[in-house]
């Protein structure tokens, strides 16, 4: 088998064709953690669809910031950037990228123009702190004037195109519709590939080290992580006071202490002694905004709508990519590797793995307690809410998910670990491999 190269299929350009299509398409932002892939989707979805694009980084050439100093009039904007690149632009077939454009909020001001103007551009724009920068310095966010999408870390099935295993995805997808069993060497593989997954993560820059050492773990280099991890506590100074930086700081440092408790709830004296929400709760904001961090939330009932049944006081959180949480802990391969190993760090792990591909489907993230049981995550589906529970190794036991059933008689229940495929008294068996179709 050859591993990929550095292309990278994502889900999302079908969002942005769909998007391409509409007849009053408005300008489109597309949000994201810093190093996610947002440039790289960009400029690839324009290269095949687009006759022509012109992209602007305000990171990389702050001088183009100078475009939104007068008004905001779409024409005379897209007639500037033309006399800047020498280069014409044809509305019909250029689409026009603003990137980093948190860094010229008259730049997101302008995208309500383009969206009133009668000729439909194509114009889309992509930040990585655009939300911090919009709830810290005030700006009017034109509401209702944009197409909001987000972009997260390659899903596991993202992954295996990446590495060159696409082959097996139609498998997957076959046995989870039937919950019929693979069979074991290929469900093996697969458990094996979901353990390279837990140690690279899904950001592309680490997917492409994996392929450049040809797959092999042992020759992975985990400075591609060290790099992205310096990068977000980096920016963790920008729209923050000097104060307040090492406090979102020492909050995404004491994730991976909050996971490795017997709950896993978050608790702001593991932050610092004596710590409460009102010092901290702003810090936790900044890091949720930029998507760095992924929140749960508690709730104590299993009945629609979840959202009015959460519990301010009881939340997780989680890394935004499992393959960093691997690394800022050093956890070795080799402990995920072995199935009977009783770690309780490695359930944790596992945890923020099926929390990302939770949130990268687009589900809110909540989980359900009571005086005595806890369930991992509960999804509203429609009318319905689905119950799961995650398990790191082929381990059945569920007293916890038992007693939500008996209690509130979901349609079925998702229990999610290294068994096959299958289902058994209202419980649906779900491979940790196959999360993404959940």
């Amino acid at each position: 088998m050859n591993q990929g190269g550095d292309y990278m299929f994502r889900h999302k350009k079908n969002d942005l064709m769909a998007w391409r299509e509409k007849e009053n398409r408005l300008p489109l932002l597309l949000l994201g953690a810093r190093q996610v892939g947002k440039t790289y989707l960009l400029k690839e979805f324009a290269a095949q669809y687009y006759k022509d694009f012109v992209y602007i980084n305000f990171e990389l050439e702050p001088q183009m910031k100078t475009l939104f100093d007068k008004d905001l009039v779409p024409e005379r904007i897209l007639s500037d950037i033309e006399l800047t690149y020498m280069k014409k632009i044809d509305i019909e077939t250029t689409l026009i990228i603003f990137d980093e454009i948190q860094l010229e909020m008259r730049a997101v001001t302008a995208l309500k123009y383009f969206a009133e103007s009668l000729v439909k551009y194509h114009v889309v724009g992509a930040g990585s702190l655009l939300g911090v920068a919009l709830n810290r310095e005030n700006y009017s966010f034109p509401v209702g004037k944009v197409e909001m999408h987000y972009l997260y870390p390659l899903t596991f099935d993202e992954f295996l195109m990446g590495i060159g295993s696409e082959m097996l995805l139609p498998r997957i997808e076959e046995a989870f519709n039937k919950n019929e069993a693979l069979p074991e060497v290929i469900h093996d593989q697969l458990i094996e590939r979901y353990t390279q997954y837990l140690y690279v993560g899904g950001m592309p820059a680490a997917i492409n080290e994996f392929n450049r050492c040809g797959l092999r773990i042992v020759d992975f280099d985990r400075q591609v992580h060290e790099n992205i991890i310096n990068a977000y506590i980096a920016d963790m100074s920008k729209y923050t006071t000097k104060s307040e930086v090492m406090k979102v700081q020492a909050i995404y440092r004491s994730i991976p202490d909050q996971l490795a408790g017997d709950q896993r709830k978050f608790k702001y004296s593991v932050v610092e002694k004596g710590a409460k929400a009102l010092t901290y709760g702003s810090s936790i904001e900044w890091l949720l905004l930029s998507q760095v961090s992924l929140e749960c939330a508690m709730v104590n009932r299993g009945e629609i709508p979840l959202s009015v049944y959460k519990d301010p006081k009881g939340f997780k959180l989680y890394f935004s990519d499992v393959g960093l949480l691997m690394a800022i802990t050093r956890v070795p391969y080799m402990t995920m590797v072995r199935e009977n190993e009783h770690n309780l760090f490695k359930g944790a792990v596992t945890e923020n793995y099926v929390a990302q591909h939770l949130r990268a489907k687009g589900y809110d993230l909540y989980y359900w307690k009571n005086n005595t049981s806890e369930v991992d995550f509960l999804l509203q589906q429609e009318e319905n809410i689905i119950p799961i529970e995650v398990k790191s190794s082929t381990n059945k036991r569920s007293r916890s998910l038992m007693e939500y059933m008996r209690q509130y008689q979901p349609l079925h229940s998702i229990r999610i670990s290294r068994r096959n495929f299958g289902f058994n008294e209202g419980i649906k068996s779900v491979p940790l491999y196959a999360v993404y179709l959940i």
